[in-house]
């Protein structure tokens, strides 16, 4: 086939297509127009039936369901936990900052908040009141009374020994001694601090001098509480040292309270409040509630003393409380457009102002919201805080289709107004019907490719915007429609456009309404002067310049994902991580490892290997193996060193019990899940279960993060257990998302911009139109990324999602200027012209608009909505400039011929001209027979 044939094949594919879309819209366009009540209804109908979806509606903050494959190691190692070993325990966090918190005022303060905590009180289900007495997490102590008795015993059996020193009870007696005595203990609910070393002696700590805390943190190393070994220095923070190393000083101080996780409330309550990966029993969640109310309550406290927390519901709820905040910015920013709107769609006359098809075109995004939402949820997709930016989206697309549909109508040919309404309005819709079917199903095809994504939050926020787009796409071209008929009704009724019901008598529109300055602009100033030869030579350049240097812009660009971006600046919460950050840059990532049902007796060399090798490993910092320390405590028990090496089950089982029981060893009762009740002075039940805490150091960016934990993957698999082995840790859901997004954001940008090609080409049916097109989308993508570099922001699944949108939104601004390009007819100058005095009104107002909706998120404190902001900045900005500027010339000196005048002669030999023309026959045959009777009747 000859290129002429192509050329000859492509147009008849392009008049096939163009015209059977014109004819479509046009006989839609009067269908709606003869009977605008019945689509009304019929719209606000449907909606309301899509609508009863919002029954199943579920939103979803968990990070392993949003931002994470679902088949991933992390994925995997939660469910596997969820159901062998769920979470035992939660932990609340309070930072106390001074210029030298080791005074002793400042310590009684930390006294008074403990204090403060242990009298907080909520009620559950059964109407019982609970403390944190009733609620924490509790292990053996030898604390008050017991505490002054041991002190005693010590005195009369081991003289020789300082009674105020602690030593390991279970290495001094024998074995069924210690038991006795152990059973006596009693538990005291797990706080780590520095009130430790006074063991949270009211009396004691009410007496303590500077010195007296100086002292105490530079000597005792055992906990008064617990009777077990401490290093009070890692609750420090800011630390000053003198000369000989001790420590004179410190910034912060760090308390932790562990609650315990009550799994039987958790059965019998219908839902999980914890918004988080772990879940939570109603009652400690209504006592984290107040705990963080108590402590954001900083009156009564020193000025010169800092207090700061985190509780383990603060993330999902700071997160939600922010992106759910911000609605007031769009409320304030959809009334702004509703104004901009007003004066744009009318005109400055009691009669011409449109106030109600305005409010009326805003609400059909809107009533495409509630489609979208209620079908999505209906089917059981979840509402992630990224969804919220959805609304905003559908204002933008929207209004442009309003826009459109309003600028057909006014470029209609003054022998097309003296035409019926209908007809009008069918020929007005017959082009715009053909650009807002161009632009909508760009976007809608490029969101349904986002949609086929690993990473569940982008997909499901593809879905519902997909759905979003078809709603949007037929309620403007029939709920709208059908409004702008009865509006241009009273119009040429001469009723007033606010209150329908008055009608003007001999009404004529003021000298200043009679002119349409957007469109005059474009046509006597804008497009006479991009069109000049100069100017279009600048613009190349310039064009070429940019490009240049985003593309600078983009290899700057970091790959980075951290869920505390989800957290304001100005919330309790990111103060708390700030600071936590920076006077504590050791304490990296803690984590979890888990291993499953193996053959413990045997396998232990295994576990001592891979606990060996995580301290080795130069991205782990600390480790605490019980493995290690069972080792220790068995040499010194028996003098066995078990160490790496296998044993049978019996002594095992043994040993491990002994340990348990221990003063050092009793902490990690919870870190084993046992097939039976762990009995004191009995050997262990068989183990099914056991975990071991560790901790990375603090790594510095996404690519640090993911070679860490592709290390600790290899340690833990190159130990081939049999059974489950798996680390996890919170953040290795970033960690996780960080290691793909790179590569699902360029698979998803890649494949949406085929489909926006693929798209205006079935659409548009010319090839180098299509391409044009292609080039301003990619090249308005290349400086937006850009921005984002120069603006601070990374590649994580936010930056995606808005990506993904940048392309939906941009291709509108080329595509309108391509197909009206290849409508027109002219030299490609006149045509380029033509094309920004009809067109270029539209797309300006459709751009603005969309930046009225969302200007005011750059005053907003979320990382959702000010990353929306600023990518969707550059997107109005460099879309605009691509498609109004850019394209013009481009087309001007480069562009396409029109499509065939045969087949644009055909596609408008429509229904309109032969109904036109019956109805003008049918008038000369009345007047004839009108004639002739009375002729006849003469």
């Amino acid at each position: 086939m000859s290129g002429e044939d192509r050329r000859n094949c492509l147009g008849k594919v392009s008049g096939a297509v163009t015209g059977s879309l014109e004819r479509f819209f046009y006989r839609h366009g009067k269908n709606v127009a003869s009977h605008p009540l019945r689509y009304i209804v019929a719209c606000l109908a449907v909606t309301a039936l899509c609508c009863v979806g919002f029954l199943n509606f579920r939103m979803e903050h968990r990070p392993e369901k949003l931002w994470i494959p679902q088949d991933s190691d992390y994925v995997k190692t939660l469910a596997w936990r969820d159901e062998n070993f769920p979470s035992a325990h939660r932990m609340e966090l309070v930072l106390f900052e001074a210029d030298n918190i080791l005074k002793a005022e400042y310590v009684r303060e930390m006294f008074s908040l403990h204090q403060d905590i242990r009298n907080i009180m909520v009620t559950n289900d059964q109407g019982q009141n609970l403390t944190q007495e009733d609620l924490c997490f509790k292990v053996p102590a030898l604390g008050g009374e017991t505490r002054q008795e041991l002190r005693q015993i010590k005195a009369q059996l081991f003289p020789g020994r300082d009674p105020n020193n602690d030593f390991d009870w279970s290495l001094e007696f024998d074995k069924s001694i210690y038991y006795q005595f152990y059973a006596r203990m009693p538990s005291e609910c797990l706080e780590l601090s520095i009130l430790e070393m006074w063991g949270y002696d009211e009396g004691v700590i009410g007496a303590l001098t500077d010195d007296d805390v100086l002292l105490a943190i530079n000597t005792v190393n055992i906990s008064s509480t617990y009777s077990h070994p401490v290093d009070f220095h890692k609750f420090l923070g800011g630390v000053e040292k003198n000369a000989s190393g001790h420590i004179t000083g410190a910034r912060t101080s760090l308390t932790q309270i562990l609650m315990h996780v009550n799994r039987s409330e958790i059965d019998s309550s219908n839902n999980n409040n914890a918004g988080l990966a772990e879940e939570v029993n109603p009652s400690l969640f209504a006592w984290e509630g107040e705990f963080i109310r108590l402590l954001r309550n900083q009156s009564g406290r020193p000025k010169e003393l800092g207090i700061f927390f985190q509780s383990q519901r603060s993330f999902a709820e700071v997160s939600s409380e922010t992106v759910f905040g911000d609605v007031t910015f769009l409320i304030i920013g959809n009334v702004m457009l509703f104004i901009y709107v007003q004066v744009m769609l009318g005109k400055f006359n009691g009669v011409e102002k449109r106030p109600v098809l305005s409010l009326l075109g805003l609400l059909a995004t809107y009533l495409a919201v509630g489609v979208s939402f209620g079908l999505c949820s209906a089917v059981g997709l979840p509402y992630s805080p990224v969804h919220s930016i959805l609304p905003l989206l559908m204002l933008g697309l929207g209004v442009d289709d309003m826009f459109v549909i309003v600028q057909s109508w006014h470029n209609l040919k003054p022998q097309e107004r003296k035409l019926k309404l209908q007809t009008k309005i069918g020929r007005a819709l017959r082009h715009a019907g053909v650009a807002i079917t161009v632009t909508s199903m760009t976007d809608f095809a490029a969101f349904a490719i986002g949609a086929s994504t690993v990473l569940p939050a982008l997909r499901s926020f593809c879905l519902y915007s997909a759905l979003g787009i078809v709603a949007l796409y037929v309620l403007q071209a029939t709920f709208f429609v059908a409004w702008f008929t009865l509006d241009q009704t009273r119009l040429e009724e001469q009723r007033d456009g606010l209150i329908w019901c008055y009608k003007y008598k001999n009404w004529t529109p003021n000298k200043c309404s009679k002119y349409d300055l957007c469109q005059m602009f474009f046509d006597k100033i804008y497009g006479k002067f991009l069109l000049k030869k100069p100017v279009k030579a600048a613009v190349i350049l310039a064009t070429v310049a940019l490009a240049g240097a985003s593309i600078w812009g983009v290899t700057n660009l970091r790959q980075e994902f951290d869920p505390v971006l989800f957290i304001p600046q100005s919330s309790y919460l990111f103060k708390f991580l700030s600071r936590i950050l920076h006077y504590y840059p050791e304490a990296g990532e803690r984590g979890t490892l888990y291993l499953g049902s193996l053959n413990y007796s045997q396998e232990l060399p295994k576990i001592g290997q891979l606990s060996t090798q995580m301290q080795e490993n130069k991205y782990i910092s600390f480790v605490d193996s019980w493995y290690d320390l069972m080792v220790t405590y068995t040499m010194q028990d028996t003098g066995i060193d078990i160490g790496g090496k296998v044993m049978n089950e019996t002594f095992f089982t043994e040993i491990l019990s002994a340990f348990l029981f221990s003063p050092s060893g009793s902490r990690f009762q919870t870190y084993f899940h046992f097939d039976g009740n762990l009995t004191i002075g009995k050997p262990t039940p068989p183990l099914l279960a056991c975990k071991f805490d560790y901790s990375h150091r603090t790594l510095s960016g996404s690519a640090e993060q993911i070679i860490a934990l592709d290390q600790l993957k290899e340690l833990i698999n190159n130990q081939n257990f049999s059974d489950f082995a798996g680390a996890i840790a919170f953040n290795y859901a970033g960690w996780e998302t960080d290691k793909i997004i790179g590569t699902e954001l360029i698979r998803n940008v890649s494949l949406a911009m085929v489909a926006v090609f693929i798209m205006t080409l079935l659409l548009l049916s010319n090839f180098v139109t299509s391409l044009y097109v292609l080039l301003c989308v990619s090249l308005t993508l290349i400086d937006v990324m850009a921005l984002m570099s120069w603006w601070d922001l990374t590649i994580d699944i936010i930056s995606c999602i808005n990506l993904v949108l940048c392309i939906g939104l941009c291709v509108d601004y080329s595509a309108h200027i391509g197909l009206h390009f290849m409508q027109v007819k002219g030299t490609r100058n006149e045509r380029a012209h033509t094309t920004l005095h009809e067109m270029g009104p539209p797309v300006i107002n459709g751009a603005f608009s969309t930046f009225l909706s969302f200007a005011l998120l750059a005053f907003s404190d979320s990382h959702v909505f000010l990353s929306f902001f600023k990518i969707f900045f550059g997107t109005c900005l460099f879309g605009v400039f691509h498609g109004l500027t850019f394209l013009p010339v481009l087309l001007s000196l480069i562009g396409p011929a029109p499509y065939n005048d045969t087949l644009i002669a055909m596609s408008q030999v429509d229904e309109a001209d032969k109904s036109e023309a019956h109805n003008k026959c049918s008038t000369e045959m009345k007047v004839r027979e009108t004639t002739y009777a009375v002729v006849s009747g003469n």
